[in-house]
C-alpha cells in the first residue's frame, strides 16, 4: 500500500505535490483547497487486478476534472466515488449527486466532473478501466451520474465491502485473490445498477448483456472440468442452439462458446506460471486447476497458443528467470 500526505511539507509546497498524487492514482485533476495556507491531506492507495482502491482524506476544497484534463486523457478510465465520512457533491453532464456516509456514484474521465467537499472529509476512489466495465455491461455510460444508495439492496452490500476494506489492514496480498476481489466488486456494481435501474431495452441489448453475463459464468468456472456448452445452456434455461447464437453474434473473432473456454483457461495457466507466488505448484497442479484432465492435450494446445511447451515457457517468464 502507497501513502502519499502533506504533513510536514512547507504550506507553499502541499497543492502541488497533492496535485501530482491525485493525478498518478487516479486521472488528471486540480485541487483548490477553502484555506490554501492551513490544509492537509492524505492518500493511500492499493492495486486490485486491474483496478486500484484508494482512500483519500482531506480538508475542505474542490477537485475538477476540467475540459482540458478530460481533452487529454488517453485512457477512459471510470471512478467510483464512495463516501467514507461527512458529505460530498459530485457533478457531472448536468447532473449532480449528493453523497452521505455509504453512497457511492460513478464518473467518466471522458468529460469534465468535480467533487465538491464543505468540511473535511472521507473519500473512497475506485479507478476501473472501461474494459473492466465492457465486459460487463454494453453501455457503463449509463452509470455516470447514478447515485447508490449504501443502506439497502445490493448496493448497500457493496458499500459495506469497500468500507470495511480499510479495517482490513493489508490482509489482502496475494495477487490471485486481488482478481478475483476486483472480479466479485465489478460483478456487484453492475448488478447494483440493474436493479435498482429497470427501464426499457432493446432485444439486440438483452441478448448482448446474455452473451456477457454467460462469459462472466464460463470465466467463475473455469475450473470445472465438467463445464460444456449443454451445461451452460441448462443454467441459464436457454438451448445449445441459442447458446450457439449469442457468442456467433457478439463473441470476438467468431468464437464458439468451446474456443472461448480454451482460450481462457490456457490465459488463466499462462498467468499462473509467470506467478512467483504459486512456485511451488507443479504444472500438472496448475493445468488441472483450470479444468484440464489430460496433460497431452494440455501441452498440445497450449504450444499451439503460446509457442512454446509449458516447461519452457514458465522457465522464460521474467518473473521466474532472477
Amino acid at each position: 500500500m502507497e501513502v502519499f500526505s502533506t504533513r510536514g511539507l512547507p504550506p507553499k509546497l502541499r497543492r502541488e505535490y497533492w496535485n501530482d498524487a491525485i493525478c498518478e492514482a487516479f486521472t488528471d485533476l486540480v485541487t483548490d483547497f477553502v484555506i490554501e495556507d492551513d490544509f492537509q491531506a492524505e492518500l493511500a492507495s492499493c492495486p486490485l487486478g486491474d483496478l486500484s482502491y484508494s482512500r483519500v482524506k482531506t480538508t475542505s476544497s474542490k477537485v475538477s476534472h476540467t475540459k482540458y484534463h478530460a481533452a487529454k486523457s488517453t485512457d477512459k478510465v471510470f471512478l467510483l466515488h464512495i463516501q467514507l465520512a461527512n458529505k460530498s457533491l459530485n457533478s457531472q453532464r448536468g447532473k449532480e449527486v449528493s453523497l452521505e456516509v455509504g453512497d457511492f456514484t460513478i464518473v467518466d474521465s471522458s468529460s469534465p466532473y468535480s467533487v465538491a467537499f464543505d468540511d473535511p472529509i472521507a473519500m473512497g476512489v475506485m479507478r476501473i478501466p472501461c474494459n473492466a466495465l465492457l465486459e460487463r455491461l454494453s453501455n457503463p455510460e449509463d452509470m455516470v451520474g447514478c447515485k447508490f444508495y449504501g443502506n439497502k439492496d445490493v448496493s448497500g452490500l457493496l458499500s459495506q465491502m469497500l468500507r470495511g476494506f480499510w479495517n482490513q489492514k493489508n490482509a489482502i496480498t496475494n495477487d490471485m485473490v486481488n482478481r478475483q476481489l476486483a472480479n466479485n466488486i465489478l460483478d456487484l456494481l453492475v448488478t447494483s445498477f440493474q436493479g435498482q435501474n429497470s427501464h426499457s431495452i432493446s432485444p439486440n441489448c438483452i441478448r448482448k448483456e446474455r452473451y456477457l453475463q454467460i462469459r462472466r459464468f464460463i470465466d467463475y468456472n473455469l475450473s470445472d472440468p465438467e463445464l460444456s456448452p449443454t451445461k451452460i445452456a441448462k443454467v441459464f434455461k436457454i438451448t445449445p442452439r441459442y447458446l450457439h447464437q449469442i457468442f456467433a453474434e457478439f463473441g470476438e473473432s467468431r468464437e464458439t462458446v468451446g474456443q472461448y473456454m480454451l482460450s481462457r483457461r490456457l490465459e488463466e495457466c499462462a498467468y499462473q506460471f509467470k506467478d512467483r507466488n504459486v512456485s511451488q505448484l507443479k504444472i500438472t497442479d496448475i493445468a488441472f486447476n483450470w479444468g484440464f484432465n489430460s496433460m497431452t492435450h494440455f501441452s498440445r494446445v497450449f504450444k499451439g497458443k503460446y509457442g512454446s511447451s509449458p516447461r519452457i515457457f514458465r522457465r522464460k517468464s521474467p518473473e521466474n528467470s532472477n
